[in-house]
């Protein structure tokens, strides 16, 4: 079988030379990503459901608390600085271009970073002694569906 090779477009240098506005995508575009939000967010659900997840996390005694509560702390940490990055810049100090948050706050993106690492890292072993080695892959499959839940939520 041969395919139809999809046209040929150069790709733009630069600003100047491009030929459609940056951040246009089509319908088609749109759709799909919507279609693989959805997708994300129906294999979690199903995953949590299968799993037993929120009652597992909140009452299984397997569950090493500590760590559970040190990673809890972790996604507090990074929900409060994504907020301040995304809410708090653009709206009380007009800082609306992400480029500016290396000038502005350089330290916020690499705090979330190894913030974000550790959580993941907390998290799995906190959950490690009721699901195994399962615990990366349900974690994996949770976080992508709530990462992906943020398509359906409209800007500001």
């Amino acid at each position: 079988f041969a395919m139809a090779a999809p046209a040929y477009r150069r790709v733009p240098v630069n600003d100047e030379t491009a030929t459609e506005p940056r951040g246009v995508r089509s319908i088609s575009e749109r759709l799909t990503d919507k279609f693989y939000a959805i997708a994300w967010i129906t294999v979690a659900l199903l995953v949590a459901r299968w799993t037993h997840f929120f009652q597992k996390l909140l009452t299984d005694e397997r569950i090493i608390r500590p760590l559970f509560y040190l990673a809890v702390t972790c996604l507090g940490i990074n929900t409060v600085l994504i907020f301040y990055l995304t809410v708090y810049l653009p709206r009380f100090k007009n800082i609306t271009d992400q480029a500016a948050w290396d000038v502005y706050c350089p330290r916020v993106v690499p705090s979330m970073t190894v913030v974000g690492i550790l959580c993941g890292i907390l998290f799995i072993r906190a959950t490690w002694p009721v699901w195994g080695f399962l615990s990366p892959l349900i974690l994996g499959v949770e976080s992508l569906g709530f990462l992906f839940v943020l398509h359906f939520i409209p800007a500001m």
